[in-house]
């Protein structure tokens, strides 16, 4: 998983005070930008940024800034899962991984698994949804 560089919050946040919720083309944001380095690392930025969720793309030369806090969720989903995984087998649980169209279902096979069920219920935001199978994994 690649992490946000201090260049892209810096960016982000330039970008965020300028534009707020109103769109905004190519030519602007690299304009603005460019104060702070090249107009090819500006377009590398947004680029990255884009591609990250931070920045939302309306076409191919007009942005709008995306939610901070979903574009987190999105960079961070990845390890939210393997976190996930990697707590509930070290407790003892049998769980798979399964893919269902884009999303993966995590499956726990453990009769008191229940409360964690109930509990983990939240995490499907994170486009993780736990299932009780029917029959232990061997």
């Amino acid at each position: 998983m690649v992490w946000i560089s201090k260049k892209e919050i810096a960016y982000y946040i330039i970008l965020r005070e300028e534009f707020r919720d109103r769109v905004f083309n190519l030519g602007e944001a690299i304009d603005l930008l460019q104060l702070f380095g090249s107009r090819n690392v500006a377009r590398k930025v947004i680029k990255n940024l884009v591609k990250k969720g931070f920045i939302k793309e309306i076409d191919s030369l007009n942005y709008k800034m995306g939610d901070l806090e979903g574009a987190f969720k999105k960079l961070l989903y990845e390890y939210i899962r393997q976190r996930f995984y990697r707590a509930l087998k070290s407790r003892g649980y049998g769980i798979t991984v399964d893919r269902e169209g884009n999303k993966r279902l995590i499956v726990v096979c453990k009769e008191d698994a229940e409360p964690w069920l109930q509990l983990l219920a939240s995490l499907k935001e994170f486009g993780i949804n736990v299932v009780k199978c029917k029959k232990e994994l061997h």
